[in-house]
């Protein structure tokens, strides 16, 4: 039922002074609370229509934080899935939002998050470091490596990312914490594998000293030692021959002729195998080498030694690389050398030096040369064993040598960062290609 209405007096006494006073404070205290219910009003309106995520309340130092489902659920099931750990912090500092991750990191729960001043994850003497990255204003930003309070007393590194928004004028920041305990592990893996690896060349380059120092005493053997009785049977062999060989029938001589062969085919080896000692030993000056000019240096030698052949030489101008002049040279003089051997019984021999365009030139900053002729050529089901110490696929009687030359070449490239290989067919000629380092064009 409605209130019945209140009799109106005639003469209504004036209120005490008192009285007045005692009626102006309810007055003031019932506009206040008229202006709180204005402003629960508007929360709730704000609330219902999403656009609160939560509310502080209390005094400072005491706030408590309050959470409401809204719109941004999906946000918010988002920023619960991430692997880093994130958090919203009100202009004092205090967590609005921490997501479960950084409570895994910093031991805590999420409601033990909300509520709690951001500095208190972080250990004392990180503090001041960690405070100067959050200084960011709104639309500013800041990244920096920080130290947080882990379960058990422990520390965890992490990489923050600090982001300032303006929330309806209240500046308000977001964290991401990257958890960096896994990377720090793999570093220091990393760190002592280093040191080993550091003490394991150590100990390798040690060693490689003591074999350097071997083969030096065995190239002076080689070069000394052995070659002394060699001599001896060489000169021995020719001087029987001399004084002897009247009194020598035909297979006595052949007997001290095939003596006097093979001492100098020994005496050959042992040239070919002190070049391959010096080649793998020698220190390589890097430089700019014009290859085309190389190689008709050693064309003009070759046809000035033999001038009865006739051999139709083919140079590509202009073949510049990076390498080390006296080896590269060896490269290309024993090469041609072959070529011109091999051409030997080929009427309309041609020996050709170019570059050549193949997959190794898709390597970068590398230039594919090659020596093509049209001599005597392999079986291409030995091409693996031309460039190993002496392995021969020709017979000797036929085509004299070594068999050291093509292995001193692989050994040249290699130390010069390149690689050899060959192709090539019986009676249909051969294609020797190395790769080396381009010079820059002048």
């Amino acid at each position: 039922m409605p209130p019945s209405p209140v009799p109106k007096a005639s003469n209504p006494a004036r209120p005490a002074a008192g009285q007045a006073g005692e009626s102006g404070a309810q007055g003031a205290e019932l506009a206040e609370v008229r202006a709180q219910l204005r402003e629960a009003n508007e929360t709730i309106e704000a609330i219902r229509s999403g656009g609160v995520d939560s509310l502080v309340i209390g005094l400072p130092g005491q706030e408590q934080i309050y959470t409401v489902a809204s719109a941004d659920r999906p946000y918010r099931l988002i920023v619960a899935a991430m692997n880093e750990g994130a958090a919203t912090i009100s202009p004092r500092g205090i967590i609005l939002d921490g997501n479960p991750r950084l409570a895994a990191m910093t031991g805590r729960t999420g409601t033990q998050l909300a509520g709690t001043a951001i500095l208190d994850l972080v250990p004392s003497a990180h503090r001041p470091a960690f405070g100067r990255l959050l200084d960011v204003g709104a639309g500013d930003s800041a990244r920096g490596e920080v130290e947080l309070s882990g379960p058990g007393g422990t520390t965890v590194p992490a990489l923050l990312a600090v982001s300032g928004f303006d929330l309806d004028g209240m500046l308000v920041r977001c964290l991401v914490l990257t958890d960096l305990t896994a990377q720090r592990r793999a570093e220091a893996e990393v760190r002592t594998l280093n040191a080993e690896l550091e003490v394991r060349v150590a100990l390798r380059t040690a060693e490689l000293e003591r074999v350097n120092k071997n083969l030096e005493a065995f190239t002076y053997s080689v070069s000394h030692d052995l070659r002394t009785p060699l001599r001896a049977l060489s000169g021995f062999s020719e001087a029987l021959v001399e004084d002897y060989g009247d009194r020598l029938d035909e297979t006595g001589r052949g007997y001290a002729g095939s003596i006097m062969a093979a001492s100098e085919r020994m005496a050959a080896l042992i040239d070919d195998l002190l070049v391959l000692s010096r080649v793998s030993r020698a220190g390589v000056n890097l430089e700019p080498v014009d290859l085309s000019a190389e190689a008709a240096a050693i064309a003009d030698e070759l046809e000035s030694r033999d001038p009865g052949r006739v051999v139709r030489f083919v140079i590509e101008d202009g073949i510049r690389v990076i390498a080390g002049r006296s080896l590269i040279r060896t490269v290309l003089r024993n090469l041609l050398e072959n070529a011109w051997k091999f051409t030997a019984r080929r009427d309309g021999a041609v020996i050709e030096f170019a570059t050549a365009a193949t997959a190794a030139t898709a390597e970068d900053g590398m230039v594919c040369c090659c020596v093509r002729d049209n001599g005597a050529g392999f079986d291409p089901a030995y091409a693996a064993k031309l460039f190993q110490p002496f392995e021969r696929l020709h017979d000797a009687a036929e085509f004299p040598g070594t068999g050291i030359g093509l292995a001193s070449v692989a050994r040249i490239i290699e130390r010069h960062g390149g690689r050899t290989w060959a192709e090539g067919a019986v009676g249909q000629g051969a294609t020797f290609y190395f790769t080396l380092t381009a010079a820059d064009p002048a």
